[in-house]
């Protein structure tokens, strides 16, 4: 038998949003889209252009694939529906990238509650939430972000289905399982520290688990086994973009400082997460100082059953420790982003600082303190990456005239072709600014290359004309595939176009140079196939 989450003075009924209600979902969800209108809004009217992964998001998905040759399919099928509906705003990137944020928050929030009282999970979930990769980096629409709700997902699941003997949720943990492999191999580091914990817990002499191992497999496969064959065909896919990206260190010194780099960034980035636990801890610990140490109510975490802190502990950091490792072990380099879901848990260590008692207050406090978090951090960032940028005349991403040069390049194919134009032989920075801007008909030739664009018609592409596009900017200059400068080598038509990056006078300049391939006669032959 579990025993009884404690029951505090505040669960009672309650106002729709006290503090005080035994039913707190009405202030999360509320809570929630607070968080998700802030770091939408605030970086949707700031930037000019998207973070460079939301942008080639966006391009990934002109088109539904089996899988992208950097990454697997599920984040740019998400987005591709989004598209589909609104368009291909610049907003929209960040929103998807926080909508995953706020539901892996809710979903943290669920596992929360299966441990101990909303008003507590509440808290615990409230400092997940401004850690860097839930604000300032949860607005980058990339793998990493958009697994955090899978993630959190499986570790929910995982709990109900170990904790009940739930076949539903072994069926349920199966399909996030599924949804974070499809999302980024990495989720086979999550799946490494499920296998130890029923390893380390007896749970794998049982057989009721066994029978709950094989239906979450069975789904897993029934969902990933396409994208496996897709994976299996390609020459050169994601798999051997992440072996690229994981080269071996030259030796153990240099893997050494290369995990010291990587464990202080990670730091600094669930910094705030610190910062607002030691806030919070003095604020609250004022109505203790009176009190007799022998008559303090305890710490939240001596209230939770021992099973639960070790599941909070094992899982919760598991994933980083196996990361450092396997890492070690083998010599590979560490990107910091790539620990994005390794901090799901921590704000349920909270609990070994906060006090049991009055759970209402513990949680007005948190609200506070994490709502000005919020506030200040989502404004500050619109404002740094967009206005303070563009007066100072910093060439970022943020700062980038894309609409400006989208019409600019356009109006130079109109004015020399009868035709619309539908393709464009780019980088996917440069050739995603343009296509965006003009409309969803038009798609991006990704580095002259059909590997990288397989939603790309060969024959079309050979015989119905293209605009080419090179970044030719002395400030952050995109590398340059041989294979643009070929067809840009093709061109009938060409030119440069010179455009202020920021509105500072003086500032830097973007230059790009254009050209224009011409259809065929041919061209309207062609059937399209895909």
């Amino acid at each position: 038998m579990m025993p009884t989450p404690p029951v505090s003075s505040s669960n009672k009924n309650s106002g729709l949003f006290s503090l005080n209600s035994s039913n707190l979902v009405p202030l999360v969800i509320v809570l929630l889209l607070l968080h998700l209108a802030l770091w939408s809004i605030f970086t949707g009217i700031s930037h000019r252009a998207p973070d460079w992964d939301n942008m080639e998001e966006l391009v990934w998905a002109g088109g539904l694939e089996w899988g992208y040759y950097k990454h697997p399919p599920l984040p740019s099928w998400i987005l591709y529906g989004l598209v589909s509906i609104f368009g291909r705003p610049v907003w929209l990137t960040f929103f998807t990238g926080q909508l995953s944020v706020v539901l892996t928050m809710w979903l943290v929030w669920k596992l929360g509650c299966e441990m101990t009282t909303q008003s507590r999970a509440l808290v615990a979930t409230l400092l997940v939430s401004v850690i860097a990769y839930f604000t300032v980096r949860g607005v980058m629409n990339n793998h990493n972000t958009m697994q955090l709700w899978s993630v959190a997902g499986a570790i929910w699941m995982f709990y109900r289905a170990t904790r009940y003997d739930s076949m539903r949720a072994w069926a349920a943990l199966g399909f996030f399982c599924a949804c974070a492999f499809l999302t980024k191999y990495s989720a086979l580091i999550q799946f490494a520290a499920f296998f130890l914990y029923l390893l380390l817990t007896g749970q794998l002499l049982r057989a009721k688990t066994w029978k709950g191992i094989v239906l979450a497999t069975v789904i897993l496969l029934a969902l990933v086994s396409p994208h496996l064959l897709w994976l299996k065909q390609q020459a050169a896919g994601p798999i051997a973009y992440a072996s690229s990206e994981m080269e071996q260190q030259a030796t153990y010194w240099l893997e050494i400082q290369d995990l010291f780099s990587f464990l202080l960034t990670n730091l600094g980035r669930i910094a705030p997460l610190i910062l607002a636990v030691i806030i919070i801890a003095i604020w609250a610990g004022r109505q203790y100082k009176l009190t007799p140490k022998s008559a303090r109510p305890a710490r939240i975490a001596s209230e939770l059953a021992a099973s639960d802190r070790f599941f909070l502990l094992f899982i919760g950091l598991a994933p980083l420790v196996l990361t450092l490792l396997i890492a070690g072990a083998f010599k590979i380099p560490l990107a910091a982003h790539w620990a994005t879901t390794f901090f799901v848990l921590f704000g349920f260590f909270s609990f070994w600082v906060f006090r049991s008692g009055n759970d209402a207050g513990l949680l007005r406090k948190t609200i506070i303190v994490i709502v000005i978090f919020q506030v200040v951090g989502a404004a500050g960032y619109g404002l740094a990456r967009g206005p303070l940028a563009d007066k100072s005349g910093r060439a970022s991403r943020a700062t980038f005239p894309g609409a400006e040069i989208s019409r600019q390049v356009h109006a130079q194919w109109q004015a020399h072709m009868q035709t619309p134009l539908t393709l464009v032989a780019s980088d996917t920075w440069l050739g995603g600014n343009i296509a965006t801007h003009i409309g969803p008909q038009v798609q991006v030739f990704i580095d002259g290359d059909f590997h990288k664009a397989p939603w790309v018609n060969k024959e079309k592409a050979e015989k119905c004309g293209m605009l080419v596009a090179i970044n030719r900017s002395e400030a952050n200059p995109d590398d340059i595939g041989i294979d643009v400068i070929a067809l840009m080598a093709q061109s009938t038509e060409h030119g440069t176009l010179e455009i202020p990056w920021t509105r500072k006078a003086g500032g830097p300049m973007v230059v790009v140079e254009w050209g224009i391939i011409p259809p065929q006669a041919s061209c309207k032959d062609i059937k399209e196939t895909r």
